[in-house]
This record gives structure tokens, C-alpha cells and sequence, in this order.
């Protein structure tokens, strides 16, 4: 049997993006185009120019080369062990069965 968190479905960041002033009015856009990236956005200030959420850490090196990104903060990298059915689990089910045969 397989100890908890031996498998890694991913490496994930927690991160805060400051746009620039100018691309404030693009908000919308850039929203839809972090989660067309797989980020599950959490919050957002307009006011600010800001969106919170997490995303692959992968994807960091991209985000930072937008044309309308300021700034990427990364709060916090973790590496992430979905469960099983999660569409993002990664492991092979057979391995994740409990060996209930005793021979």
C-alpha cells in the first residue's frame, strides 16, 4: 500500500498578479485567459489591477511574459495528490486499489 502523498499529480503555486495600469481595462480578459490556462482564479480588484488564485507552477514563466502583467507574486508552491475521480489525478487507479488478496 502507497503512503499518503507519495504520488504528485502536480506542482501548484498560490499567486498574486498586479497588471500594469494601463491593461486595467482588460480585467475581463486577462480573467479568461488565466483559466483558459487551468488557473482556478479566487478573487479579483479591478480597482487594482489584481487576480489571486492558483495555477500548475509550470505555467509561471508564461504568465510573467504577458504583456499586461506587472508583476507575479508567487504566495506559496506545493505539490498537489488528487484523489481518485478527480480529473486531474494523474495515478494509475490500479496502483491506488488496496491489495486485499492474501496468497
Amino acid at each position: 500500500m502507497m503512503a499518503a502523498m507519495e504520488h504528485r499529480d502536480a506542482e501548484v503555486s498560490d499567486i498574486v498578479i498586479v497588471l500594469k495600469a494601463e491593461c486595467a481595462e482588460k480585467m475581463d480578459e486577462t480573467v479568461a485567459a488565466l483559466k483558459g490556462l487551468g488557473m482556478e482564479v479566487e478573487e479579483t480588484d479591478a480597482a487594482n489591477g489584481v487576480v489571486e488564485g492558483t495555477v500548475d507552477a509550470g505555467k509561471l514563466a508564461e504568465i510573467r511574459k504577458w504583456p499586461c502583467v506587472e508583476y507575479v507574486r508567487v504566495e506559496f508552491t506545493y505539490i498537489a495528490d488528487y484523489p481518485a475521480g478527480d480529473k486531474r489525478d494523474q495515478d494509475n487507479p490500479e496502483e491506488d486499489a488496496p491489495d486485499d488478496a492474501e496468497d
